[in-house]
Formats: structure tokens, C-alpha cells, sequence
């Protein structure tokens, strides 16, 4: 006993030392008022550990982290795959302890719950963790769950938040229950103000009573197009909108046409054909400026996609293509000619070869000539500033690309062009390095070599370049 007692009173001394030791690192931070001291401590925070990573300093630097909130008010944790007895009962008052020296701060949080990695975690436990984060939810400000389904109903927030800036909620549980889960649990913000950016995946959107006036940016994957619509409807500060990976609705959507205002970006990605259709037909966007969409392997969907920027007399000056297989029209020229005031055009994957070249052959004509059988170029993306392609296909009219940049008018065009095989006649590389040597904002870049193709060529030839 005796000795036991000796080699506490030890450690005891040990650790008193090192707290001496510690706090004569620190000549300055403890010798400045406590509201300074804390400021740097928050300045200096690159992560969630750096609260424990200062209070392991001293004693000194430790009290001043406790009471310091700004530190505290960011919380995110993923429960561990191995956890022992003792930490599983420990870690709800972690929970509470935390949560509890942010003070009245508005609260970050990011919880992870896969139910496959955490066979036979007490059910109690992880209740308790989630009361605790409930208890707060007034002052939850920027949150994301990680969650499977199941337990949606038991995350709806005790009091509503005052000010939600964004909310994203992830199923973590096997995609395909949830796709049948037709009653979901539903998610409640007890009638309180919604979001203003909310993010979904794989949750049908029936699972949330949310109030949507204050939404402005949407992001909804994996689920189908069931209530994806009535939000939008009911979202008149939307700005933003992505949907990605959507099913056709359960039940009969309305056919009257939504006239949303506000809408400006439009993200439509990997969506069958019906459902891309429904969508578009169901929007008039008046001042929609940036459309991103990748449905263009089915004949009509040019037409449709055409039609549609028609109808509200297009202001569009973003647009971004992207696709892996060949679409069955190659010619997009009366998708373009529907975007007169478009600035920025982007395309993206293995199908738009052919795309590009039509695009560049038809920039590079004289303003007043004729250069196809689909009409004059006169006016063709007359306002453009910007053009990329990113693909793994070559292209076969570089030779285009130096008569693009004699007409006035293209010369502040900002040209990238990024593909896995380059292959550029030396005269024309020539051509293009002048082009950049000019001050023209030309980039070709080799994604297969990850380099500059023309800083290669002028630095080192034609030899380099190939090899």
C-alpha cells in the first residue's frame, strides 16, 4: 500500500512538473487579458481536435479553452466501429460537456451513424446522444446526419431552430430498403422556420414537415421525383437547384406550370428520360442564368431541352454539357442558338467530340458567312467568354482554333481544351504558342501526362511533346 501510495504522489509531482514545463513554452498567451488570449486561440482552430490539443498544454491554456465557446460551437463526430464498454458509456456526457461549454453559440454539427458498422451498439447510448443534440437544436445553425432511416423521426429537433442556415441529411442504411420504405419516419421542424440550403440523399422527401420560405439553395439525389416539385413550388427565394439520380414519381404529378422568379442555376444529372422531361416541362425560369444537364442520349432530349429555354425567352449565360456516350444528334446548333446572351459554355465527357469540333469550325468562320447547311454563322455564341471540353476523345480541328482568334471579337475568349490524347500538326502547336505568347488565354492541356501541352512544345519541341 505503501508503495502504491509513493507512486501516485510521483505521478502526482510528474504532472505538476510538466504543467510548469508547459506553461514556460507560453511566455505571452496566459500574461494577456483572457478576451485576447481566447482570439488567438480561435484564430489559431484548424480543426475539431484543437480544443483538447490546447487544454493538453497546461492547466492554464486548458481553463482557457473551457471558456473560450467559439472553440466548442463546432462539434462532429462518426461513432467507431470498436468501441469498449467504458467509452460507450462516456460518450453521451462527452456529448452534453461539449455542447454545453459552446454557450449560446450558433451550433455546427455533423454526426455519422452507419448501422453496419455498429452490430449490437446500445440502442440506449445512442438515444442519449441524440437527446443531446436535441436539447440545443434552438441554436442549431449548419447541420449534417449521417443516418440511416430508421432513425429520422428521433432527430426532430426539440425546439425549432432560429436561424438554420443548412441542413443535408444523408441514409446511410441499404438504398434499395429505403426505396421501399413507403411510410417513412417523418421529420419534423415543429413548426418552426426551415432551412436555407437543405441537402438530401436517399430519403424520399415526403419523409419532412419543413416550412420552405426561406430555402434558397435545394439539393435532392437518389430518391424519387415524389414532393420534388411541390417544393419548389413552395420555395419562393429558391436561387439554386440540383437534382441528381431521380425516379419517376409514385404518383400523378400536377401539370400546371410553376413560374418560379428567383431560380438562377439548374443542376439536372443522371435523371431517366421521362423524369428530365417531367421536370423542364413543369418549370418556366425566367431568370435562370446557369443550366448544367447530361441527358443527351435520347433524340428527343435537344429538342426538349431547347424548347424549354424558348419558352421563357432564355437570359441563360452558363451552360454546361455533359455526357459519356455519343449523343444521336450531333448538332446542338438550335439548343445554342436559343441561348443568345450565353457567356460560358462547358463540355464534359466522351460524347461531345464531335460537339466541339462543330463548335470550333463554326467560331473560327467569318461573322459574315455561311459555314454549314444549318444557316448563317452570323451572331453564333456572339457574347461567349468562355469555353472548356474535358474529355478522354481528341478532337480533329485544331487547325481552327488559330482563325478563331483573328476576328476582333474572339479575342477575349478564354479557351481550354483538356483531353488524354493531343495531337497537333507543328505548325499549328507553332500557331497556338504565338497564340499564348499574344496574351490569347488559350490552355491544351494533357490530361494523360498531366501537362501544358504548348509550354511542353515551346520549351522543349516537338520531340517532348510527343513522348
Amino acid at each position: 500500500m505503501e508503495l502504491e501510495q509513493k507512486i501516485q504522489e510521483l505521478q502526482e509531482r510528474h504532472r505538476q512538473l510538466r504543467t510548469k514545463m508547459n506553461a514556460n513554452h507560453d511566455p505571452f498567451v496566459l500574461k494577456l487579458p483572457p478576451e485576447i488570449a481566447s482570439h488567438i486561440f480561435v484564430l489559431s482552430m484548424d480543426n475539431l481536435k484543437t480544443p483538447y490539443r490546447f487544454g493538453a498544454v497546461c492547466s492554464g491554456w486548458r481553463q482557457l479553452a473551457r471558456t473560450t465557446p467559439q472553440l466548442w460551437s463546432r462539434l462532429a463526430f462518426s461513432l467507431p466501429r470498436r468501441m469498449n464498454s467504458t467509452l460507450i458509456e462516456t460518450l453521451p456526457h462527452l456529448v452534453v460537456d461539449w455542447l454545453e461549454r459552446s454557450g449560446g453559440l450558433p451550433l455546427s454539427l455533423q454526426v455519422s451513424y452507419y448501422p453496419s458498422d455498429l452490430a449490437g451498439f446500445p440502442q440506449r447510448v445512442l438515444l442519449s446522444i441524440i437527446d443531446a443534440l436535441k436539447q440545443h437544436s434552438a441554436r442549431w445553425h449548419d447541420v449534417l446526419f449521417n443516418i440511416p432511416i430508421v432513425c429520422l423521426q428521433h432527430f426532430c429537433p426539440i425546439s425549432p431552430p432560429k436561424n438554420l442556415q443548412k441542413f443535408s441529411i444523408f441514409n446511410t442504411a441499404d438504398a434499395d430498403a429505403a426505396a421501399t420504405h413507403f411510410e417513412p419516419p417523418r421529420f419534423s421542424m415543429n413548426a418552426g422556420p426551415g432551412p436555407m440550403a437543405f441537402t438530401m440523399d436517399a430519403i424520399p422527401l415526403k419523409a419532412f414537415d419543413v416550412a420552405w420560405d426561406r430555402l434558397v439553395e435545394l439539393v435532392v439525389r437518389n430518391t424519387s421525383l415524389d414532393g420534388v416539385l411541390q417544393v419548389i413550388r413552395g420555395a419562393p427565394l429558391l436561387e439554386k437547384c440540383s437534382l441528381v439520380s431521380l425516379s419517376p414519381s409514385t404518383v400523378d404529378v400536377s401539370e400546371m406550370i410553376i413560374h418560379h422568379p428567383h431560380l438562377r442555376k439548374l443542376d439536372l444529372f443522371r435523371l431517366q428520360t421521362d423524369v428530365f422531361t417531367k421536370i423542364i416541362n413543369s418549370l418556366e425560369l425566367p431568370s435562370l442564368k446557369s443550366w448544367s444537364f447530361d441527358s443527351l442520349e435520347e433524340n428527343d432530349i435537344a429538342e426538349t431541352a431547347t424548347s424549354f429555354l424558348k419558352r421563357f425567352g432564355s437570359c441563360l449565360t452558363t451552360l454546361e454539357l455533359c455526357q459519356d456516350k455519343a449523343p444521336p444528334v450531333t448538332d446542338l446548333t438550335p439548343l445554342f442558338q436559343a441561348t443568345p446572351h450565353l457567356q460560358s459554355l462547358n463540355l464534359v465527357g466522351e460524347g461531345l467530340s464531335l460537339v466541339m469540333d462543330d463548335i470550333l469550325e463554326r467560331l473560327s468562320a467569318s461573322p459574315s458567312h455561311s459555314t454549314s447547311q444549318t444557316g448563317g454563322n452570323t451572331g453564333f455564341l456572339s457574347k461567349l467568354q468562355s469555353l472548356e471540353f474535358i474529355s478522354r476523345s481528341a478532337l480533329s480541328t485544331w487547325s481552327y482554333i488559330p482563325l478563331i482568334f483573328q476576328w476582333p471579337h474572339r479575342k477575349q475568349l478564354n479557351l481550354a481544351i483538356k483531353t488524354h490524347t493531343v495531337t497537333i500538326s507543328d505548325e499549328v502547336s507553332s500557331e497556338l504558342v504565338q497564340l499564348v505568347d499574344q496574351g490569347i488565354k488559350l490552355l491544351v492541356y494533357d490530361l494523360s501526362k498531366r501537362k501544358d501541352y504548348l509550354h511542353v512544345f515551346r520549351e522543349h519541341g516537338i520531340l517532348e511533346s510527343r513522348n
